[in-house]
């Protein structure tokens, strides 16, 4: 059996054109849960709790909410988080200029979920 050129040629573009439309699919949108808003005031309030003693000369930097890579809600298709990077310092010695001033930092990653801290890691690459 021949086909009449035009049949072929339709055959050809209907073949071409199903190869065009056969996509990989692409993966799903990331979810992300809002950013925190009260972040800060979680943050001294989680070290106010954990750290035992007095914190006269505790120092924290606290950084701006991230947009984190780890899910957060204990599935892997949980949305994203934010991760918050923390310098918590602390300094000895006195200010009388006679003395050495010794200043030790540590650095603390709070993972967020909305307000809710989800998590705390020593890196940033860690998920809770």
């Amino acid at each position: 059996m021949r086909l009449a050129p035009a049949v072929a040629v339709g055959s050809c573009i209907a073949l071409l054109a199903g190869c065009a439309s056969m996509r990989s699919p692409e993966p799903p949108p990331v979810l992300r849960a809002p950013a925190p808003v009260n972040y800060e005031k979680s943050i001294v309030n989680f070290f106010d709790l954990t750290i035992k003693g007095p914190q006269r000369n505790r120092e924290l930097d606290i950084g701006k909410p991230e947009p984190g890579g780890c899910p957060v809600g204990g599935n892997v298709s949980s949305q994203r988080g934010w991760v918050v990077p923390v310098i918590y310092a602390t300094r000895s010695g006195q200010l009388t200029g006679k003395e050495a001033i010794n200043i030790t930092g540590k650095a603390y990653y709070f993972w967020f979920r909305e307000d809710t801290i989800y998590g705390v890691t020593p890196r940033p690459e860690l998920c809770p």
